[in-house]
């Protein structure tokens, strides 16, 4: 027997609202346990997926306002886990997407970047282009400058050796 989308309502009605239980149910609607049971899972799913969607939007809210996953975690009641899924899912709608790879590649180490954007960026005032030139010359300048400094610090080293042994020689001459 098919059951009218009338019916359905009836029983979703007396169960959720006027909390009747299946016997009684199946009793006032003429309608099998089987059936009942069968209506309400149907409600159950339909209406978790509903929190699960509320939840989602008014987590992806409370992100956009600047709250911590923390206070999101508080305020909506949910788990760290749910709450870092729902984080990652706010990242990529807002297309954070590669600080988030960034994140992963560095094994949560993102600090480094943030001290390079504080430090140089925020403090001493540079464009991201500069600071972008300013690592382009480390990269390719840098090994050449040490290998410089390394070569002068080796010629004063020699220096110093020859104009201590010159003072030797002179104080020995001058002995004689």
């Amino acid at each position: 027997m098919q059951i009218t989308d009338e019916r359905r309502k009836r029983v979703i009605d007396l169960y959720f609202n006027q909390h009747k239980t299946c016997a009684e149910i199946a009793r006032l609607e003429k309608i099998s346990p089987r059936d009942i049971h069968a209506i309400i899972k149907e409600e159950e799913s339909r209406r978790q997926k509903y929190k699960q969607q509320e939840l989602s939007a008014e987590s992806l809210t409370l992100f956009s306002e600047g709250k911590t996953s923390v206070q999101v975690a508080m305020a909506l009641n949910l788990p760290a886990s749910k709450v870092s899924k729902l984080y990652r899912e706010y990242c990529n709608l807002s297309g954070l997407v590669k600080l988030n790879t960034i994140f992963k590649e560095t094994n949560g180490k993102i600090w480094t970047f943030l001290k390079l954007y504080k430090e140089l960026i925020k403090k001493r005032r540079m464009s991201i282009e500069q600071v972008a030139n300013t690592l382009e010359i480390a990269i390719h300048k840098l090994p050449y400058m040490e290998n410089l400094y390394r070569q002068a610090k080796d010629e004063a080293e020699k220096m110093k050796r020859t104009v201590q042994l010159s003072v030797n020689d002179i104080g020995a001459l001058e002995h004689k």
